[in-house]
């Protein structure tokens, strides 16, 4: 069965509605106080709490026309698009109805927003088929079109008589039209409340995916930082242990390099020959010494503790010379400098042929004696080498000069500073005396603050 159209339904009933407008007056004067009071407290409820305004209204509304139902039904689609009235929110005798659902054109709902104009309906189960199981019945429905601000169509406010004695008057239209506006004003504000709600949730969710995708690309650049982090000390692990293990080999080298010379030395018959063999070895042995100082330290592989080198230095010529001369004394005296390994080299080199040719030559005939090497920095900053023996003097026999005092001229030329070799001030003996004026900035030549902290060595060679 087809449902009829509203214009159908008028044509049929023409009787079926009256306007409202139309309606006489209330024989008693309206209670404009309480009308006041209800509108104030709905505008109060609409500012702090709209979703409660729309049953505050159907309450008002049944009081104030003394209906015995009220309700709000608003138009909606169902599946197939067909437009349906849904009783959105019911008061009084029908509440049991709340929720339910009427095609539009078989509603009191549909024909008031067809005639866009407030109705009174009689006995209304007369004229739409869908209202006949609704109980109690309907004696008068008063209904009242809602529009949001551009003339959409939301539905109708409605309030009921179920007592066939009692009918609604103009002041009830008007009382119905003021709470129509206070319900479309309530309806506006919840739908804005609704769009703010899937806005805030929307950005909400938003700022989740931001969060969720920043917190993985931190961890992601945390994890490859890490895995780097680790890549990097396993190389640098690699990249030590190689060096450590070059070094090691370097200085292990050197080491057997001079001690087969020295074994050269002992199995040769020619002293010449025997003294050149030890001299080399010594020299070799130097160099060992100042690799393995070079690289002992790890913070620091660009210089080296003089007081250390000096100190080895000592040891073994102290060692070497120990049977030949076993009354000569070594004494080694040296500031808390550090420099660069190739100065440290030479330096080292200069004070082993010097105080090597100490030992062959100044003590051939003194059966004791001292010799002295002293390395401190002057108040000028400049460094000041300075041997002394107590001997006759290391001149070569023939009165020229000697391989070991040309290793020496030469290595003072390399460090850029002034030699001065003669007898010393006070009784017999040579001294010897390096100056360099200003070590190179850029090798990075360090020394203490607090020059009067010096080391000093006493290399006995009667042990």
């Amino acid at each position: 069965m087809i449902s009829p159209t509203s214009a159908e339904r008028r044509n049929r009933y023409p009787d079926c509605y009256v306007p409202a407008h139309t309606l006489p007056p209330r024989t008693s004067p309206p209670n404009l106080r309480a009308e006041s009071a209800a509108i104030c407290e709905l505008s109060n409820s609409l500012a702090e709490n709209p979703s409660a305004t729309v049953r505050q209204v159907l309450d008002v509304a049944q009081d104030l026309c003394g209906a015995g139902s009220a309700g709000l039904s608003l138009l909606h689609l169902d599946q197939t698009g067909a437009a349906t009235v849904r009783w959105e929110a019911v008061r009084g005798a029908l509440s049991a109805h709340e929720a339910t659902d009427t095609p539009r054109e078989g509603s009191p709902c549909g024909l008031c927003l067809d005639t866009g104009i407030a109705i009174l309906i009689s006995r209304p189960q007369r004229v739409f088929d869908e209202l006949a199981d609704k109980l109690p019945s309907i004696a008068e429905i008063l209904t009242i079109p809602l529009y949001d601000g551009g003339r959409k169509q939301l539905g109708t406010l409605w309030v009921a008589h179920h007592d066939g004695q009692a009918h609604f008057d103009s002041d009830d239209v008007r009382i119905a039209e003021q709470l129509a506006a206070q319900l479309s004003l309530a309806l506006k504000l919840q739908e804005q409340a609704r769009d703010h709600a899937r806005a805030l949730a929307l950005f909400e969710s938003h700022q989740r995916a931001q969060r969720n995708l920043l917190t993985y690309d931190q961890y992601e650049a945390r994890a490859l930082f890490e895995q780097t982090e680790i890549e990097n000390r396993q190389a640098l692990r690699f990249k030590d242990a190689l060096i450590d293990e070059a070094h090691h080999r370097t200085k292990n080298t050197l080491q057997i390099a001079s001690s087969l010379l020295a074994m050269q030395a002992r199995a040769s018959a020619l002293a010449q020959v025997r003294d050149a063999l030890l001299d080399n070895a010594a020299r070799l042995h130097i160099l060992a010494r100042v690799h393995e100082l070079l690289y002992a330290n790890a913070n620091s592989t660009q210089s080296v503790f003089m007081p250390q080198l000096l100190q080895s230095l000592g040891s073994a010529l102290g060692q070497s010379f120990g049977g030949t001369h076993p009354h000569v004394t070594l004494q080694i005296e040296c500031d808390q400098i550090k420099l660069p390994a190739q100065d440290a080299l030479a330096l080292s080199l200069l004070a082993n042929e010097a105080v090597t040719n100490a030992y062959k030559h100044a003590f051939a005939s003194e059966p004791t004696g001292l010799i002295t090497v002293s390395l401190q920095r002057t108040r000028e900053n400049a460094l000041s080498l300075r041997i002394e023996d107590t001997g006759s003097g290391f001149a070569s026999p023939d009165g020229g000069e000697g391989t070991g005092l040309k290793l020496i001229r030469t290595f003072a030329a390399q460090l850029s500073g002034t030699l001065d070799v003669g007898r010393r001030d006070i009784g017999m003996g040579t001294r010897l005396t390096l100056t360099i004026a200003a070590p190179d900035p850029r090798a990075g030549s360090e020394s203490t603050d607090d020059h009067s902290s010096r080391l000093s060595l006493n290399c006995l060679t009667n042990r």
